[in-house]
Order: structure tokens, then C-alpha cells, then sequence
């Protein structure tokens, strides 16, 4: 019976194997890696994904750029992700250390794709839920490396750690994390990036940050408070440069007041639904509405709305819209969270929505 060819390139794929071999074994594997079904034959080959991991610390730089591009392009797969998370490292506890290992190396030239592959390791609700501990307990160091927009030294910019950090915001602890372990100065890291010019990856992460806490309405008080500012951060991408009258200005945040005639909106459409789809949630609680309508929100998303062209963030818009234009007793609800809609009339509003998008 033949040799399955994986199975022969183990060999190949040894850290004493001979350098243009391990090339030739790496570039066979990149390419299988970039199918699904090459990905589901991978996965199947435990020795395999074991050698390609500890290549990953190879010290030919294209040796284990490779390796840990196919570590890429498997977790980008859920299956693909679960097996990689079974690989125990010699002196690591697990391999999300020894990732993270990588990603705390001001030397490390290939730290923007471990932190593509820790991105898509934790998009994966069940991968997420085995990898918390370890991410809780790095935490800290995480957010002070992409905080450091030059820690890296060797060219990787990082900017796939905000995808990161969305994603693990998507855990209750760590949302809990983010708001208690070190009040304000833990977002104050974040929430700058909500604006960052250099990266749409970088704003789009930082935002889905605040989308994830905002989910929860017992953060509103906290993320509504003046310490941080937050409406100034998550509103500059979608205000542009219209006037406004006297009495609308001065209801603006002041550092959104009097734009210059050069600013732009946001140009990424999904990172402006997101914003949208917070500014939503942040309307669940009284506090939140009145918040919002006491920062001028109103007036920039009738001005938006006069701008966009796309239908989605045109019904995002509305959405936000239709609750600050009422009043409280017309609103009839404190938490808007907890008011039970019946099943039915939830799939009478989706099937408007989408009608809405559809014409």
C-alpha cells in the first residue's frame, strides 16, 4: 500500500531536517492548508500539525514564516483551531502561551500572523471558552503591547490584536475584566483606537469592543461616564464636517463641535454599522437614551443619515433614530433589555427589516 504523502513529509518537517527540505515540505503544506478540505486532512494528521507548530520557532526566518502561515490558514477552520489548541508545548503550559510568547517578542518578525492565528482561534465560541484562563492571565500585557503601537521592532505592526480583544470581549469574564480590574485606565487603551487612521483592522477591533460591552446594560453607567468620554471616540467616524445651528452645537460633545472641512467619515462599512449597532444598545437604559440625547447624538445621526447610502446602516440609523425622537413615557420602559417581545412580533420585525434593505 503507498505512503500517504503527509505522512512522508513528516520526516521532512523535523527541526534537524536539511533546510531546503523543510522548504519544500512547508510550501506543499502552505497550499493544502488553503482549502477547507485540505484543512479537514490536516487536522487528521496529529504528528504533522505537532511539527509545524515547533517549526514555528525555527531559526530560518522563511522556515517558520511558513509554519506559522498553514497555523493561519488551519485555525481559520473551527475544526482546524480545536486540534491546534490540543498541542502541549515543552515549556510553555499550553499553546496560546507560547503564541502569546511570540507576540511579547519586540523581536519577533512574524508576530502579525500568530495574532491572525490567535484571532482566529478565539472566533470560535468553544475555542474561546477552553483558552480564557490563559488570556485572562496575560490580559494586561496584551492590552499594554497594542497600546504600543511601535513595540515591535522588526516591522509587525500587531493590528490583528483589536480583532483579539473583540473576540475576547465576547466572554463574560472578560468584559468584567475590562471594566473592574483597573477602572477607565484599562479602555483608556482601547478606545483611542476607535479612530486610528493607519489601520481599519485596528478601529474595526476597538469598536467591536465597545459593541460587546454595550451588550450588557449594567456597563452603561460606567461607559457613560465622563471619565472616559466614550461618545466623543465612538461618534468622531460617522460625524462629517456639516454645520450646525447654535443650539445644536452646544449640546455636542466640544471636541466634536466645529469639525474641519477636511473631515471624512468612516469609510469601512461594517465599522460604521457597528458603531450604530452600540450607539443602539447604549439606548436600552433610561440612562442611556437621556444620556445620549443630551450629547447632541440626534442631530449627527440626522446629518448621517442624510450622508449614507447604504441600506443596513440606514436601518441601523433609524433604529437608534426612532428611540431618542421619543419621549421617556413614550418609551414606556426603563431597561428596553428586558422587555419580553413575543416570537412572533420579533419575526414581524425582522421580516420589515429586511423588506427595508431589499428595496
Amino acid at each position: 500500500m503507498a505512503k500517504d504523502p503527509v505522512d512522508e513529509l513528516t520526516e521532512f518537517l523535523q527541526p534537524e531536517a536539511r533546510v531546503d527540505l523543510k522548504h519544500i515540505a512547508l510550501d506543499y503544506l502552505l497550499g493544502l492548508s488553503g482549502t477547507e478540505d485540505g484543512i479537514n486532512f490536516l487536522v487528521q494528521k496529529e504528528r504533522v500539525l505537532s511539527n509545524i507548530i515547533e517549526l514555528t520557532e525555527d531559526t530560518v526566518e522563511e522556515i517558520s514564516k511558513n509554519a506559522t502561515l498553514v497555523l493561519v490558514n488551519i485555525s481559520a477552520n473551527e475544526n482546524g483551531a480545536l486540534e491546534i489548541l490540543k498541542y502541549k508545548p515543552t515549556l510553555k503550559k499550553n499553546i496560546i502561551e507560547l503564541f502569546l510568547g511570540y507576540v511579547f517578542d519586540p523581536n519577533k518578525k512574524h508576530a502579525d500572523a500568530v495574532c491572525m492565528a490567535l484571532t482566529n482561534i478565539t472566533r470560535a465560541s468553544k475555542a474561546l471558552e477552553i483558552t480564557i484562563e490563559t488570556f485572562l492571565e496575560h490580559l494586561n500585557n496584551i492590552l499594554i503591547v497594542f497600546a504600543n503601537t511601535n513595540f515591535n521592532k522588526q516591522g509587525s505592526h500587531l493590528d490583528y490584536l483589536a480583532p483579539l480583544l473583540s473576540n475576547l470581549s465576547c466572554n463574560p469574564r472578560i468584559c468584567k475584566w475590562l471594566v473592574e480590574e483597573n477602572p477607565h485606565n484599562t479602555l483608556i487603551k482601547i478606545l483611542p483606537f476607535c479612530n486610528y487612521p493607519k489601520s481599519n483592522i485596528r478601529r474595526g477591533g476597538a469598536i467591536g469592543v465597545i459593541r460587546n460591552l454595550s451588550f450588557d446594560t449594567v456597563y452603561h453607567n460606567f461607559l457613560l461616564s465622563d471619565d472616559l468620554d466614550l461618545l466623543t471616540y465612538i461618534l468622531t467616524p460617522i460625524i462629517g464636517n456639516e454645520e450646525y445651528a447654535d443650539d445644536e452645537m452646544d449640546s455636542l460633545p466640544i471636541s466634536l463641535q466645529y469639525q474641519p472641512k477636511e473631515k471624512q467619515r468612516e469609510a469601512d462599512i461594517d465599522i460604521r454599522i457597528m458603531i450604530l449597532e452600540t450607539l443602539n444598545q447604549l439606548c436600552a437604559t433610561r440612562y442611556g437614551r437621556e444620556t445620549l440625547r443630551k450629547n447632541g447624538v440626534y442631530y449627527i445621526l440626522r446629518e448621517y443619515h442624510k450622508w449614507e447610502k447604504n441600506p443596513k446602516a440606514l436601518l441601523a440609523c433609524e433604529n437608534v433614530v426612532d428611540i431618542l425622537i421619543q419621549k421617556e413615557e413614550e418609551v414606556g420602559a426603563e431597561d428596553l433589555s428586558k422587555v419580553d417581545v413575543p416570537q412572533e412580533m420579533n419575526e414581524k420585525f425582522r421580516k420589515m427589516d429586511e423588506d427595508f434593505i431589499n428595496t
